[in-house]
């Protein structure tokens, strides 16, 4: 039985316009007139899993690695991926930082699936590792009220993939963990969902992205957010 659908937000609600790799390659490519627009695409699927692996090891050990040397590790990924320079990794890491203004659009076919899951009656709710500042954009893109729950790790002192960041989301929505899906785009919601109890669906952000053999395959994998609807209607049909 679904009884609640939780969603991440970056690459899965709301895309960063220029996305990420767009950013780093008309940063890179003055430079690296050789470099490709799919050499940044896999160093960001590197960086990202780099990142989640990060990020689990914080949530082990409880020690939180600075701000400046997380983006550092970050800009070093792609460094290593696409030959980049020194000063090349310096301005990746200020393009990282939170003070880099960022420009937020609606995931194409959001606002319609949440929507059609509304009318089904059931519960969202948003779980990110995210800061407090995104509540913003959720409201200029339309999309926050739809939600009755938003937990972000920057408020709750939880990160994905710690399960407990969607228990708790759960817990507010009055909803058991087995009766809830997560829908998320980086490999390691697909780790937190199950690690939670819950059946999760992947939204690669790119071609390059690959959840690794120690978590194990999602339950669902889409392309667009259309292709949940599919998915998640028949279940909410069956309560």
């Amino acid at each position: 039985m679904l009884r609640c659908v939780l969603f991440d937000i970056d690459n899965t609600l709301l895309l960063k316009k220029p996305t990420i790799p767009e950013k780093v390659f008309q940063l890179a490519a003055p430079g690296h007139p050789s470099l490709q627009m799919d050499d940044v695409e896999k160093a960001y699927a590197a960086s990202e899993l780099w990142q989640g692996a990060q990020i689990q090891k914080e949530n082990e050990t409880g020690v939180r690695m600075p701000d400046e040397e997380y983006l550092a590790n970050v800009a070093a990924v792609y460094q290593e991926a696409l030959g980049l320079d020194g000063e090349a990794c310096r301005a990746l890491t200020e393009l990282f930082s939170r003070s880099c203004k960022k420009a937020y659009q609606l995931m194409p076919g959001a606002k319609g699936l949440l929507s059609q899951l509304k009318e089904k009656g059931l519960p969202l709710g948003i779980v990110s590792n995210n800061h407090t500042g995104i509540r913003q954009a959720l409201e200029e893109m339309g999309i926050a009220s739809f939600f009755s729950c938003v937990v972000l790790s920057e408020e709750a002192g939880l990160y994905k993939p710690d399960p407990q960041i969607l228990r708790l989301a759960c817990q507010n929505l009055g909803v058991p963990c087995e009766e809830a899906l997560y829908v998320g785009d980086h490999p390691f919601d697909v780790l937190c969902a199950h690690s939670a109890g819950m059946k999760a669906i992947w939204l690669p952000a790119n071609r390059f992205m690959a959840v690794p053999d120690f978590i194990g395959p999602p339950d669902y994998t889409i392309h667009t957010l259309p292709e949940a609807a599919a998915i998640l209607l028949p279940l909410a049909g069956a309560q």
